[in-house]
């Protein structure tokens, strides 16, 4: 439950008591004046849906050639019949803020033919910021994802455990509406920009966007590409600045990106001392202050915007060599900052400006933004301090140089397989480019590679703390708790780090992304989880807002066509979300929605079950479990034998354990399972665990596999048995107070099949599933954190049951354990949850396993 405390004071108020019309209500209003429908100017539903594809998937030329064929004109009598006149029909849509285009000049320190000093003029491409934010806050698509006032949250009435999410749940909100007047509305700017290539193959094209999205709009909308809740605020240019020297060319291209920024930004000044009033996605007139209160880049940027070398910590005052120590610095003042900028362009060498690493840019763009302290807006950086820094650059390395690439590489190609995990089938080191993808893969199995493989239970400490500490910062609903357990991983980490120097790995820890882990409990607290600002958003949106437009282009003055393209692209959102708005709903179509992190690595599975039609579960039949389940409408192996079932499944005790779930659940059939029965069976099933309140609440899916080996034939190689392991329920009334893993017991699934109409008559039953019990989950290993079990046994057999579909909670991942060298033990991906005596339970797999594990 979430107790909310709402702030004393007036906050987020209209300042008129009656709505006024939003942008979609006048436009439905000139529809009605004009006489026009809602698919004006285009003929009819039809026509806009051919528009709409065409837009999204069709560049110009092939779109003027397509529209030109015979075959479309005699059978679509479309109201456009080139490129032009369709273009022409876009161009009458209502379109998002208007571009502006500055020239700047860049005057520099080199001398020409003439005797001058040489110059350069640049094109600054931008939209009016406040127009941008009137366009966030004003769409009623977002009505019901918008907040206007700052919360606190408790996960009780005593107030004890604090809960952070949403950016109104932090403390930045709340302290900076205290400074404001009663009943006003702050808008909190969050700001993105990150150069990218634009170019392919041949030539130098960059752009450097810029891009802008509003706090007020919970993260789970302004992180979806196809909710358009992110707007493209402006190019920066990208100059050689050949007009400078080499020694002046890299300070004059910082002081033009200030130059820049302070232009574009420039009306937030008055718009965050005075306001500005505002017609609100729900109709009403609010005073909004509108405050840059974010900034996400990667770490180079930040230190560009902070004004700080990038052998410094653009957010405290930290010394450069005492990066790796844990004790924290105090921040960076804007205006001790500003007082050191202006003492130096005096002329005037204070001796603090290189202590703190100032660079000589006189006028950065922050330093007249109301309510802005520029060093507190960086917020932490995933992908490239966490998943690629920290984890691949340095933990993967030390650990790499310390066991030897060749058995951290057997041990990798040993890994044994589960749907959705990468496995990587040569191992890492033959690896050259990594994706973020793939480094979270990695990171999923990691600690399973080094356990046993090093007699040091520091290094294994070392990278548990690491892990643990990544899996925390990726959850996307903190408590004072899950805070508390993030510090504890960060101060087990410093430790024990030093181990790596012992063992000659590591000369020192003095780098900055390890610095930055210390202001990740700080961000939090201010501006909530990290899941809302990082850095993979803007990367994603380089594709739509930047290199799909550059290619659209004729590559010449390729700005005022990119603008012009994504004018054009908004407004075909825009008509989007209004005929989505006229129909009471949001468009929803964004693959986002379903987080497919445990079943969408199909590249070693063939024998992927086809669940076009399904049966989904939707109302449990037994007190167990809340979640729902999917299998193929029709069971495609069909009449399988006992001996089958037994040869080629490993179902060996089938017939004993049907037989003993038919005595306990179906007393009244009075058949006796035999060896002349046939089962129709599924290859897999898949499983929507229950709702994480730490996670987002897409919906996840597991996919559990029960497909026995297929031989080669022909040109198809064949595939290998997959029989995954699950989560089941063993005791229900355990598992439904208590949660996580209470009551809960790993299992393999063997056979998911279909009771034959004869056992049941007319009852109906769920699907079964024939089971291998492992050992219960017991206390934790005190070094790597995980659960270690084994196969339970009856009378010297494997333990088995047959239980209902329903008792899976989701699926699971063992890794082997073995100490010492791996290719001794003869252990393949494919035989190592047959070969292996011990295993490890690994809640790595998913950060919604990581959670039920770790906390309570």
């Amino acid at each position: 439950e979430r107790y909310v405390e709402t702030f004393p004071r007036p906050a987020g108020v209209p300042i008129r008591p009656s709505k006024e019309k939003t942008k979609f209500d006048l436009l439905r209003e000139l529809k009605a004046r004009e006489g026009e429908d809602q698919w004006a100017p285009f003929a009819s539903q039809d026509e806009w849906d051919l528009a709409m594809w065409l837009s999204k998937n069709v560049g110009q030329k092939s779109t003027d050639e397509f529209l030109k064929l015979q075959i479309t004109r005699d059978r679509t009598n479309l109201s456009f019949h080139n490129n032009y006149t369709f273009l022409q029909k876009v161009d009458a849509l209502p379109t998002g803020p208007d571009w502006e285009c500055e020239i700047v000049t860049v005057v520099g320190d080199r001398v020409g033919e003439d005797g001058n000093k040489m110059s350069e003029d640049v094109e600054l491409w931008y939209r009016n910021p406040i127009d941008c934010v009137r366009e966030l806050i004003g769409n009623p698509a977002f009505k019901d994802y918008i907040s206007y006032t700052p919360e606190r949250v408790f996960t009780s009435s005593s107030g004890e455990n604090r809960v952070f999410d949403e950016m109104w749940t932090g403390d930045w909100w709340w302290d900076t509406q205290c400074k404001l007047p009663d009943g006003a509305t702050i808008a909190p700017v969050i700001l993105a920009s990150d150069k990218t290539q634009l170019s392919q193959f041949q030539g130098d094209k960059k752009a450097w966007p810029i891009y802008l999205t509003l706090g007020n709009i919970s993260k789970e909308v302004r992180r979806r590409p196809s909710a358009h809740a992110t707007v493209l605020l402006g190019y920066l240019p990208v100059p050689k600045l050949d007009c400078h020297t080499d020694a002046a060319r890299s300070l004059a291209g910082y002081r033009l990106f200030h130059q820049c920024m302070s232009k574009i930004l420039a009306p937030l000044i008055q718009a965050g001392r005075d306001g500005v009033e505002v017609i609100c996605a729900d109709g009403f007139i609010r005073l909004l202050y509108i405050i840059l209160a974010v900034y996400i880049a990667d770490y180079p940027e930040q230190c560009l915007v902070a004004c700080c070398m990038e052998n410094r910590c653009p957010s405290c005052t930290v010394d450069p060599k005492s990066r790796g120590s844990p004790v924290q610095s105090p921040p960076r003042d804007p205006s001790i900052t500003l007082e050191l900028l202006g003492a130096h362009s005096r002329g005037i060498d204070p001796l603090q400006f290189d202590q703190l690493g100032i660079r000589a840019i006189y006028n950065p763009f922050w330093q007249d933004l109301p309510h802005c302290n520029i060093f507190e807006c960086f917020t932490p950086d995933l992908l490239h301090q966490l998943h690629k820094g920290i984890f691949k650059d340095h933990l993967v390395k030390w650990c790499t140089d310390l066991l030897g690439s060749a058995e951290v590489d057997a041990r990798f190609k040993a890994m044994s397989r589960s749907p959705g995990l990468c496995h990587f089938k040569k191992g890492i080191s033959t690896i050259s480019q990594w994706t973020g993808t793939e480094h979270k893969e990695m990171q999923k199995t990691f600690l399973g590679v080094l356990a046993g493989a090093t007699p040091n239970s520091q290094v294994i400490i070392v990278a548990r703390a690491i892990l643990d500490f990544i899996y925390y910062a990726q959850l996307q609903m903190h408590t004072t708790e899950t805070l508390n357990a993030l510090q504890t991983c960060l101060r087990i980490f410093h430790e024990n780090k030093d181990i790596f120097i012992t063992l000659g790995i590591r000369e020192h820890f003095n780098f900055p992304k390890l610095h930055s882990l210390l202001h990740y409990l700080a961000s939090i607290l201010a501006l909530g989880t990290n899941d809302g600002y990082n850095s993979e958003s803007p990367e994603r949106l380089h594709i739509d807002f930047a290199k799909e437009a550059y290619r659209a282009s004729n590559k010449r003055d390729y700005h005022e066509q990119m603008a012009l393209w994504l004018q054009r692209r908004e407004a075909m959102w825009q008509r989007e979300a209004y005929l989505a708005w006229l129909e009471e709903r949001i468009t929803d179509a964004d693959t986002d929605t379903t987080d497919f992190d445990d079943t969408s690595n199909t590249e070693d599975d063939p024998e992927v079950a086809e669940i076009d039609e399904v049966i989904t579960n939707t109302s449990i039949s037994t007190p167990t479990s809340a979640q729902h389940y999917q299998l193929a409408k029709t069971p495609p192996l069909q009449r399988i034998s006992i001996a089958t079932l037994s040869a080629n499944f490993g179902a060996v005790d089938f017939l004993p354990a049907l037989t003993k779930f038919l005595q306990e659940h179906y007393s009244a059939c009075k058949i006796i399972p035999n060896v002349f029965d046939h089962f129709n069976l599924y290859k897999s099933i898949t499983i929507i665990p229950p709702t994480n309140p730490y996670l987002s609440p897409q919906i996840r899916k597991n996919r559990i596999r029960a497909t026995p080996a297929v031989a080669p034939h022909g040109r198809h190689p064949g595939s290998a048995a997959a029989f995954d392991t699950a989560l089941v329920v063993e005791d229900p009334a355990k598992y439904q107070s208590h949660g996580g893993l209470s009551g809960l017991r790993v299992a393999q699934v063997r056979a998911i099949f279909n009771l034959p109409p004869q056992f049941i008559g007319a009852y109906p039953c769920q699907p079964l599933v024939y089971i291998e019990w492992f050992t219960p989950l017991g206390d934790p290993d005190i070094q790597t954190g995980m659960h270690i079990i084994t196969r339970s046994t009856h009378f010297h057999r494997r333990n088995s049951a047959i239980i209902t579909v329903d008792r899976i909670v989701r699926g699971c991942h063992l890794i082997g354990k073995c100490s010492g060298t791996i290719t001794a033990k003869g252990w393949t991906t494919d035989n190592v949850l047959e070969k292996a005596q011990h295993f490890f339970f690994n809640h790595y797999l998913h950060v919604d396993t990581f959670v039920n594990t770790k906390i309570k």
